[in-house]
């Protein structure tokens, strides 16, 4: 049986994971998503059982940065393949 203590860290996509995979598209071409503010709640729990988890994104929109700033979990966005951060971060962990 998998217990938290089996988890050395979190790595997650940010479309569909922090958002609900929607995008709206204005008359200009500027991209919106929606968040939930309820994912602060898991963050910090996250954050309390010092498991180190981060944002992985190949979305180069600034919403990636602003919503895991808010979050407090660090990111890497506009990465054309997340295979190989991906892999850095697991040989860390």
């Amino acid at each position: 049986m998998l217990s938290i203590k089996d988890i050395d860290v979190i790595i997650l996509d940010f479309d569909g994971v922090i958002t609900n995979n929607k995008v709206t598209i204005d008359e200009n071409g500027n991209e919106s998503v929606i968040c939930s503010r309820s994912d602060g709640l898991a963050f910090n729990a996250i954050r309390k059982l010092n498991i180190p988890c981060y944002i992985l994104s190949t979305e180069t929109n600034n919403v990636v940065k602003e919503r895991a700033t808010k979050l407090k979990i660090p990111y890497y966005y506009g990465i054309a393949k997340k295979e190989d951060t991906l892999i850095k971060l697991i040989e860390k962990y």
